[in-house]
């Protein structure tokens, strides 16, 4: 008994480790190390429990006293009287014949403390009780092995059948198309014009069947294709879905505009709910509800469209990053905006290792096998003909797309900055110096890592860890003038608007300001503590909106004003959206760039 107050707080200390950790994991962030954590409590809570319950008393005292009397003998009772003879002979005395000792006790059944038991996790003499408290505990746990395994042995989605289209251009779309089910072989793809699917389609190709080394995927491309028209495609494995194509090279969209969509980070099922399938991303539902309204001619998705090691990682060979693929395609949500919305990708950290910087090392290449066949496949042309993973497209003279890879080229972390560190290799800094000194339009750089040095925790991950190279980039950018250059990015979980004008005493006009929006996640975990923060006046801070579990933002590019062009960008958090902001840059300064390119200026 003298041990049960030290075993019942210990049973209320792993109670509330328990408790604590998976509402951490379960809400906030599903960080690997939480699991551990939660399985040895709820070991060490459930030991407790046992013994403490099994041993506690029902009743308990609740007052005590003693009464002790001496008995003398009566002098007229001879029968009661003893006498004591001294062994020397001398006179006897009386001596007492009996103490009698009284002890009274009163006990009460014990009385449950609900309030107590259910906070604590404690048992109580109510079975009842003791049997909800311990249920509470024990349904986290569970939770807690859902979340973290039940994807990854009861969903390995090796029964995928999905087909997405990727990037659209002019003349072409590239189609990705997975069968595993060979009582579906051959395959054959159709499209047609959309207002007229029947009388108009036309076969596209008749496959024998997709072979496990691309794991049961195929690419397609659709040629001889209208520019700006939309289409509808077909596959007999019974997947359907629409597109529109991009307006010819040099010409701006016959609309005076186009909208696409942009974001970053998915982890399905999360924040986690029983009672959603376990591979449910609610934010493909947000975006579904958006495609339609905007007219939202693809998506520019920026990393992290799976998380590899989140909450445990499967494993380190080709087929467990694959699994992470299907499971995303394999979302009962996906359809809603895979079937009539265009994807196309850069790669992130989490798509192979948290805080990749270990160029073509390790589990690189396991972790490249998928993205080159479910993203890499169906994007747009890579710079290089090697096929390194970043990519550039136009869409008409309306705008310029570069799409870079931060993972591949970098140089570690740890490294002190100057001029031998690089983010990009200089390969590819090298292609996007070229890109950005070429062309005219809005020129928009994809990044997966944000521009900014803003994000103060973990910063050296993104690029203000590599400030020498990004000043190198800026300088360029400030060149081109006129305001034109937008970078997109992600990997943050908040949204934040930046603003990157140049020196006062650079030479730069104001005007040719660089304008960042970064946007994450699309299904994922935001950090209530606030990372963000300006400390200088190199970096501006616009807009900061760190809260949300779902976000996405929508650019419009307007060519209807004669005078200027105008993008618009808004974010969409939660399903709502939140914040607007207008940019505009004058054609003056377009026609006198593209003047003074075309002199050799």
């Amino acid at each position: 008994m003298g041990s049960a107050p030290l075993l019942t707080v210990l049973c209320a200390l792993s109670s509330s480790t328990v408790r604590l950790g998976s509402y951490l994991f379960l809400r906030w962030i599903p960080g690997h190390v939480f699991p551990t954590v939660i399985f040895t409590a709820y070991g060490i809570y459930a030991s407790l429990f046992a013994i403490l319950y099994l041993g506690k008393p029902s009743y308990e005292i609740v007052a005590s006293s003693s009464r002790i009397s001496i008995l003398r003998p009566a002098d007229h009772d001879a029968e009661t009287t003893s006498k004591q003879i001294r062994t020397d002979g001398g006179a006897t005395e009386d001596k007492p014949t009996a103490i009698e000792a009284t002890e009274t006790t009163v006990y009460r059944k014990r009385q449950p403390h609900p309030l107590k038991h259910l906070l604590w996790g404690t048992p109580s003499v109510s079975g009842k009780l003791s049997l909800a408290t311990f249920a509470i505990n024990t349904l986290l746990a569970i939770a807690t092995w859902d979340l973290t395994f039940r994807t990854t042995y009861f969903y390995t989605s090796n029964d995928l059948s999905f087909a997405r289209v990727g990037h659209v251009g002019p003349d072409s779309a590239k189609l990705l198309l997975r069968e595993p089910d060979p009582t579906h072989y051959p395959l054959s793809v159709w499209y047609s014009h959309d207002k007229l699917p029947t009388i108009d389609l036309r076969l596209v190709d008749t496959i024998p069947g997709p072979s496990e080394e691309t794991d049961f995927t195929k690419t397609l491309t659709l040629h001889h294709l209208t520019p700006e028209t939309r289409y509808r495609w077909y596959t007999s494995s019974n997947h359907s879905g629409t597109f529109t194509t991009a307006p010819r090279e040099n010409e701006v969209p016959s609309g005076g505009g186009f909208t696409f969509l942009t974001t970053s980070c998915i982890k399905a099922n999360f924040p986690y709910d029983l009672t959603r399938h376990p591979l449910a991303v609610k934010g493909f539902r947000d975006l579904s509800a958006w495609v339609e309204r905007l007219e939202a001619r693809f998506m520019l998705f920026l990393g992290d469209f799976i998380y590899i090691d989140v909450p445990r990682r499967p494993g380190f060979d080709k087929e467990s990053y694959r699994q992470q693929y299907r499971q995303i395609y394999a979302s009962p949500d996906w359809p809603s905006v895979g079937a009539n919305l265009p994807w196309i990708h850069v790669i992130d950290d989490h798509e192979i290792s948290n805080d990749w910087s270990s160029n073509t090392t390790g589990v690189y290449p396991a972790a490249m096998d998928p993205f080159n066949i479910y993203q890499h496949s169906v994007n747009p042309p890579p710079v290089r003909p090697a096929g390194d993973p970043y990519y550039t497209f136009d869409y008409g003279s309306a705008a310029s797309f570069f799409m870079l890879d931060t993972r591949t080229y970098r140089s570690p972390v740890h490294l002190p900055d100057g001029p031998e560190k690089t983010m990009l290799g200089e390969r590819q800094k090298a292609d996007l110096l070229r890109w950005l000194s070429q062309g005219s339009g809005w020129k928009i750089i994809a990044s997966s890592v944000p521009f900014t040095k803003n994000w103060r925790v973990n910063g050296r991950d993104t690029w203000g860890g590599y400030l020498h190279e990004r000043q190198e980039l800026l300088e360029q950018m400030w060149e081109i003038g006129g305001g034109r250059v937008i970078i997109l990015s992600g990997d943050r979980h908040e949204f934040a608007a930046t603003a990157f004008p140049p020196p006062p005493d650079s030479g730069y006009s104001i005007a040719s300001t660089v304008h960042e929006f970064s946007c994450s996640p699309l299904n994922q975990f935001f950090v209530p503590i606030r990372t963000y923060k300006q400390l200088d006046n190199e970096d501006l801070l616009i807009k900061y909106v760190p809260d949300g579990n779902r976000k996405f933002g929508a650019i419009t590019v307007d060519t209807t004003n004669k005078e200027q062009d105008v993008l618009k960008y808004r974010l969409v958090v939660d399903g709502n959206e939140k914040w607007s902001w207008v940019l505009t840059a004058p054609r003056v300064a377009e026609e006198r760039f593209r003047k003074e390119k075309g002199n050799g200026k």
